[in-house]
């Protein structure tokens, strides 16, 4: 019987044949170049789906075919050994019943806490009042005023930010947008059934091995901020996304530290105030929706740069260094922190336009940086990793071809 046929009789795929027969649980011979499966491989075959049904793991069904090979057993020995082998296994699934049961028990104990804590919104984010100060004009730089259709325990849910010159920002449900953004965006809340939808299916689809090197550069990140020097601080994030950074080191800022999101994309500053209002009283957030570099802040205003990729996403589709177009809104010396995209290959399919590359290369911004008078305090270069296969719809910017790093840097102007 070929391999064909033998796949059919017994509904398995090749891949399963051919694995079973690297562990030497069945050993059909070779003939011709074609693997022959007899009567005893056939036997042996049933044989196992037999014993996998009684939960049987392969090892445990490896043994149990040497010594059936080895031993030869006559039908009385056979029938003792299979008797005994079956008590054994039932003892076995008993005490895993056991455990099962004491599982489920320990389970329904902690979602009956889980459910009996207040999992709805502990903190609201809207805008406060005492932050309006931070903002300008982003068109003439003068100061804005407040028209303000409801606010609550001094935050703002509903209004706008208003200039003599004709420009509006808008605050909705306590989010601040740039009337440009609030008039095109799609109104469809993505995220709303379901909160951790986009990190489940982040996980699933992304390659494990470029996770496990994104949070290693997330955690150099986090361990070189000084999180007792942001005592009243005024903190940036440019292109915040879901929020990875910020939920990651929100329960550490002192809660007299204002944090900005910045963000172009609705959807995602929406996601992720919801999402953060879960959590106990902490820092003052305050989600900003524009396209950057133009932002309604104030000049010398802001104390700390604080950055995972988001310059670099920028760059995917601008020209310029971002953290240079923002300098205006940053007081004479200030923190930044940020991990930056390296390419030390474009292959033929990366999707990055030649004339968008400048800040992609690690000499370039190392470059820049200097020029505008950063003092080094700390840097890392990432392994390079060869982009051999997708790594993940979440993370078009790695093509196959490629060659990519992180460029990590913590520096002081």
């Amino acid at each position: 019987m070929k391999i064909k046929e033998f796949s059919n009789n017994f509904d398995l795929s090749y891949d399963t044949i051919r694995y079973y027969m690297k562990l030497n649980l069945i050993n059909p011979q070779k003939v011709g170049g074609h693997y022959e499966f007899d009567l005893e491989d056939q036997n042996d075959m049933a044989e196992i789906l037999k014993l996998k049904e009684m939960e049987f793991s392969l090892d445990e069904i490896k043994e149990i075919l040497s010594f059936k090979r080895i031993g030869r057993l006559s039908n009385y020995q056979k029938n003792s050994y299979y008797q005994n082998l079956y008590q054994e296994k039932i003892k076995k699934i008993e005490n895993r019943i056991i455990n099962l049961k004491d599982a489920k028990k320990a389970l329904n104990t902690h979602l009956k806490r889980l459910k009996k804590e207040n999992n709805e919104k502990q903190n609201d984010l809207s805008l406060n009042l005492n932050s309006l100060n931070l903002f300008a004009c982003p068109v003439c730089g003068s100061d804005l005023t407040l028209s303000a259709k409801e606010i609550e325990n001094n935050r703002i849910h509903q209004g706008s930010l208003n200039c003599s010159c004709g420009e509006k920002i808008l605050i909705r449900d306590g989010i601040l947008y740039t009337k440009e953004i609030y008039d095109s965006e799609n109104k469809e809340e993505i995220f709303e059934a379901d909160s951790i939808h986009h990190i489940t299916d982040y996980i699933n689809e992304t390659d494990s091995e470029f996770m496990d090197q994104s949070y290693q550069s997330l955690e150099w990140l986090k361990n070189r901020i000084d999180y007792s020097n942001l005592e009243s601080k005024t903190i940036l994030e440019p292109g915040s996304g879901y929020g990875l950074l910020i939920r990651n080191i929100y329960d550490q800022l002192p809660e007299n530290a204002i944090y900005i999101c910045v963000e172009h994309k609705p959807e995602l500053n929406r996601y992720l105030k919801s999402l953060l209002e879960l959590s106990a009283a902490g820092p003052e957030i305050i989600f900003l929706t524009a396209e950057l570099p133009n932002l309604p802040l104030k000049e010398n205003s802001l104390d700390y740069l604080i950055d995972y990729s988001g310059i670099s996403n920028y760059s995917f589709h601008n020209q310029g260094f971002l953290p240079e177009l923002l300098l205006k809104y940053f007081k004479d010396h200030f923190m930044m922190t940020a991990i930056f995209i390296i390419y030390h290959k474009f292959g033929e399919k990366n999707i990055v336009a030649r004339n968008y590359r400048d800040y992609f290369i690690y000499s370039n911004i190392r470059s820049k940086l200097k020029e505008m008078k950063f003092e080094f305090l700390d840097e890392y270069k990432s392994e390079i990793k060869k982009i051999d296969t997708s790594i993940g719809k979440y993370e078009e910017f790695a093509q196959i071809g490629d060659q990519i790093y992180s460029y990590q840097l913590h520096a002081k102007k």
